[in-house]
């Protein structure tokens, strides 16, 4: 079997072996069989180590029958007897080493505080996952965060310990699968974290540096929780200062008063918003009574076709609320500007007197647009060559409607 040099020593960077094994696999790929490697293999939640070997890219890492197989992204030159030189990606493998050690830190304290299980982890690029049995909030990662971090200042020693079946049932956090081989290996964090664990990490708590906790949801439950550790969590937190830099620089403000500033912003808008409700109404009541004065009534209904120029998607809707509030009233309403063409036909929309999608779907098909809807309210865009052809559209859905109706 391949002799576990990660275990042995984990900050060593490259090493020598003999090659003991060689095959093609179905995928075209190389895979060797060494006597000894620095390469972890994937398992347990922490993705494998990359980097080369005889400077062939390493693909893949995995184990298989206590041997540790790798891929290589082309075939070696040297043969089954002969020996290679291989090297990890460092910076990639002391990440990872962050992020579990992290990992068991957290969830440690959840255990400690909360009696919170972990059911399972995962480190996924520069995030680590984890999925508790139970409902958990905000409050409890905050807390599980704080001591998390105090355990990161204390710098405390990880021990590798194979200890006898019943001391595991008396400390462990988490039990190991009954079937395990013997014997079980455990992580040990004084006073923080006893687990079973076959992966690799760092020394000491203090190497993690920081645990930040950057999401929860709802999960099978449960709850998934997002974490970055390390060098990944330093990263992520720079960047963040950086935008919010960004951000007081254009709301002219200081740390700690973005909130407030933002929620002026907002009642401002709101205040913004309603003022242009007023003006739209204010505008748009004298052009629907003008449209109503002027149009005929066919079946008891009156069919109201309109184009505004130069008009906003939000002013075509306003028009149609005004016009449409009368359940006598079907309007056929069409904005135009730069951007091309607003199509919006209904009616009212509590009495549904009239089903306007045949109508609808020739009219925004001659204007090579797209849309849908409702049969009392469709809505779509589409482009025109002038308003003359536009009101043409317009003029044969009118004219479509008054023979089915």
């Amino acid at each position: 079997m391949t002799r576990k040099l990660y275990y042995e020593d984990l900050y060593a960077r490259d090493f020598d072996a003999k090659i003991t094994d060689m095959r093609e696999n179905s995928d075209g790929k190389f895979e060797i069989i060494l006597d000894q490697t620095l390469f972890f293999p994937s398992g347990g939640g922490q993705p494998c180590d990359l980097g080369c070997v005889n400077n062939i890219q390493v693909l893949d890492v995995f184990e298989l029958g206590g041997n540790i197989v790798h891929v290589l992204a082309q075939k070696p030159d040297s043969a089954p007897g002969q020996n290679i030189h291989g090297a990890i990606d460092w910076n990639r493998r002391f990440e990872f080493m962050q992020q579990h050690l992290g990992e068991h830190i957290f969830a440690g304290c959840l255990y400690n505080l909360h009696k919170l299980h972990t059911a399972r982890m995962r480190i996924e690029g520069e995030n680590v996952s984890l999925d508790l049995d139970i409902h958990a909030d905000w409050e409890i990662m905050k807390e599980s965060e704080a001591l998390a971090n105090e355990a990161i200042w204390k710098n405390i020693p990880v021990e590798i310990l194979y200890p006898s079946m019943d001391e595991i049932k008396q400390f462990a956090r988490k039990l190991p699968p009954e079937k395990s081989a013997q014997p079980i290996r455990i992580v040990k964090i004084s006073g923080v974290d006893y687990v079973p664990c076959c992966g690799v990490h760092v020394k000491n708590t203090g190497e993690v540096g920081v645990i930040k906790v950057i999401s929860i949801e709802n999960h099978k439950g449960g709850t998934r929780v997002y974490l970055k550790c390390g060098v990944s969590a330093y990263k992520w937190l720079s960047e963040i200062h950086d935008e919010i830099r960004k951000i007081e620089s254009e709301l002219v403000c200081g740390d700690f008063n973005m909130l407030e500033k933002i929620q002026i912003l907002k009642s401002q808008i709101r205040d913004a918003k309603s003022e242009r409700e007023n003006l739209l109404e204010h505008f748009l009541e004298p052009v629907a009574e003008n449209l109503l004065e002027n149009s005929q009534t066919h079946n008891n209904l009156r069919i109201i076709s309109h184009v505004m120029r130069n008009s906003s998607q939000d002013e075509i809707k306003h028009l149609f609320r005004l016009l449409t509030e009368d359940s006598c009233n079907v309007a056929l309403l069409a904005g135009e500007n730069s951007d091309g063409v607003f199509l919006t036909f209904g009616c009212n929309r509590e009495n549904k007197r009239v089903d306007v999608r045949a109508a609808f779907k020739n009219a925004i098909s001659k204007l090579n647009g797209k849309g849908g809807g409702s049969g009392f309210c469709a809505q779509g865009w589409g482009k025109t060559a002038n308003i003359s052809e536009l009101e043409k559209v317009l003029d044969e859905a009118k004219t479509f409607l008054e023979n089915t109706i």
